[in-house]
């Protein structure tokens, strides 16, 4: 009848009672619920830090990446502070550091055993205050964390060339890029020692690309200014023909990542 919609009777017919059902083997599985980072609380200056987040990657179980949970009363100061001028700002980030820390930070842990590294580290730091938050993590203090020293790191951010989405540039830009850290160190007197991919990162700061350091438990503070030179020349090197040799192992293993120009 014209006006009324048309149906087949085939439309219609129920499912047969002896239709197959499929065995659950090949049932698409339900994907696990994501869990939210764990939460722990550390003692720190006048006050108690408490902060989600999770190790780092499995190579560095010590490290915690964390973001601190904001109390009222910290935002207050913060919000208070950022109306006052700058060198009051630095003073009291260095007087008060548990009362401005930032939204993310880096707890690293002491290594069993490594008590002479960690003190050298923290020594580095002191070393080179005024590369802190610009060739290295900003050193905030040392806390106890269940019975264990730790070190209390900004979180610099980017990521390491160890890792395909590190390695995104040329040899080429990252060789100058590396030879600039190094000798902003040894221009204060320390040389970074554990010259492997995953201690330097990649980080973009400003629009700018920039390699950053971390991890100073091994490193030379008493060379002469010739092998100081030499120093930030020859690992400067070394780490670019690790780089290039890691770029042909991403590659290989489908892993590497389509390459983008220097940000200047």
């Amino acid at each position: 009848m014209e006006g009324q919609d048309t149906w087949k009777e085939a439309d219609f017919m129920p499912t047969p009672l002896n239709m197959p059902v499929p065995s659950p083997q090949f049932l698409e599985p339900t994907p696990p619920k994501r869990q939210p980072p764990p939460t722990i609380s550390f003692h720190f200056g006048s006050r108690t830090i408490t902060a989600t987040g999770t190790a780092s990657d499995h190579a560095h179980p010590n490290v915690l990446r964390l973001r601190v949970q904001k109390t009222l009363l910290e935002r207050t100061i913060q919000t208070v502070l950022s109306y006052f001028p700058i060198g009051l700002v630095s003073w009291a980030q260095t007087r008060f550091p548990e009362w401005l820390l930032p939204d993310r930070i880096v707890l690293k842990i002491k290594k069993d055993g490594w008590d002479e590294e960690f003190n050298r580290e923290r020594a580095a730091y002191e070393q080179l205050r005024t590369l802190q938050g610009i060739t290295i993590p900003r050193y905030y203090g040392t806390i106890e964390y269940n019975g264990t020293r730790a070190f209390v790191l900004s979180d610099i951010g980017g990521n390491c060339l160890a890792t395909p989405e590190g390695a995104v540039l040329d040899s080429k830009d990252v060789e100058p890029l590396l030879h600039q850290a190094s000798t902003s160190l040894n221009s204060l007197g320390v040389s970074h020692d554990d010259t492997k991919l995953d201690n330097f990162h990649l980080v973009t700061q400003d629009g700018k690309d920039k390699i950053m350091i971390v991890d100073l438990e091994i490193v030379d503070t008493e060379l002469s200014a010739e092998d100081f030179a030499f120093a930030s020349e020859s690992k400067s090197e070394w780490l670019t023909e690790q780089y290039r040799g890691h770029l042909e192992s991403l590659e290989y293993d489908g892993l590497l990542l389509p390459k983008r120009p220097v940000k200047k």
